[in-house]
């Protein structure tokens, strides 16, 4: 072998040469929002499943563990922020159990800009017995600190958007979920954009994929917009004396000018989920949705 020749065989490369992602913590807030949650530091990625799972596909996003108190109870979510785009669509979870759509929110942010709000309660759907997504009602702290956050980085026009993922088919029919494109009722109507297909995985035509829209009434227009783009939607009837305090609900009732989006698909398929965020951007963009 020659003298100062470097010989690096192919493992030692890979280690060598190999990055885990330079995603960014505990970055700066708004001045605002600093005045309304508190920052609680993430040591590292690994201090966030959620951030550790996905560290490979971040980049440079920026990512915060932020806290607030509602009647006693503690809140801890974690901010993601695509800093390089601050404008553009912000996405909040609140289901810590639904991996593959927070896996999705990180793949939208990237791609959109903008960011992503998720609830954290150690991998469980719920957060000290209470489910996050039924908590909103006008004066509670919890209702009003969630859209101060996401006010502060969703781009002026757009509409509020969640993901969310579900449990293979439904109960009704032997399935382990609660939502499906198989089941219909006078208040939460199916609108297939073509046959439904019953399985696991099979696409946009399963019946776990859908746009979840709400409304005090029916919006034709944009059912027909999703459904053209080969996109399931089941369309929520809002009033007050069926209000179950979901953020649906909530926005339909208080904030019906900017409107309600959410994507959901089966847990664990979050490539489905990320075509049908790419459909649902389209439309936004366009000023269908």
């Amino acid at each position: 072998m020659k003298k100062n020749t470097i010989v690096i065989y192919p493992l030692l490369a890979l280690v060598l040469f190999s990055t885990t992602g330079c995603v960014k913590l505990n970055c700066p807030l708004p001045q605002d929002l600093n005045k309304t949650v508190k920052k609680e530091t993430l040591a590292s990625s690994s201090s966030s499943a959620d951030i550790k799972r996905n560290s490979w596909s971040m980049g440079d996003l920026c990512a915060n563990r932020i806290s607030f108190y509602d009647r006693g109870q503690k809140w801890n979510l974690l901010l993601v922020r695509n800093t390089k785009q601050p404008q553009g669509p912000f996405w909040y979870l609140p289901h810590d159990n639904e991996n593959s759509a927070l896996d999705a929110a990180v793949y939208a942010t990237k791609k959109y800009g903008g960011g992503f709000l998720a609830v954290e309660a150690n991998g469980n759907r719920y957060a000290a017995g209470k489910d996050p997504n039924r908590h909103f009602n006008p004066s509670s702290t919890y209702t009003k600190t969630v859209f101060k956050i996401i006010d502060t980085f969703r781009k002026k026009g757009l509409p509020y958007l969640t993901l969310h993922s579900n449990k293979e088919g439904h109960k009704k029919y032997g399935g382990e979920g609660t939502v499906s494109m198989r089941v219909s009722s006078s208040k939460t109507r199916s609108y297939p954009a073509g046959k439904i297909e019953v399985g696991k995985k099979e696409g946009l035509k399963d019946e776990d994929s859908l746009v979840y829209l709400a409304g005090k009434s029916i919006d034709q227009q944009k059912i027909s917009a999703l459904n053209n783009m080969g996109v399931n939607v089941k369309y929520e009837l809002v009033n007050h004396s069926s209000n179950d305090k979901s953020m649906s609900n909530y926005i339909a009732l208080h904030k019906s000018n900017y409107g309600y989006v959410n994507i959901e698909a089966e847990d664990g398929d979050s490539g489905t989920q990320k075509k049908m965020i790419d459909k649902v951007m389209k439309l936004i963009y366009q000023g269908r949705l």
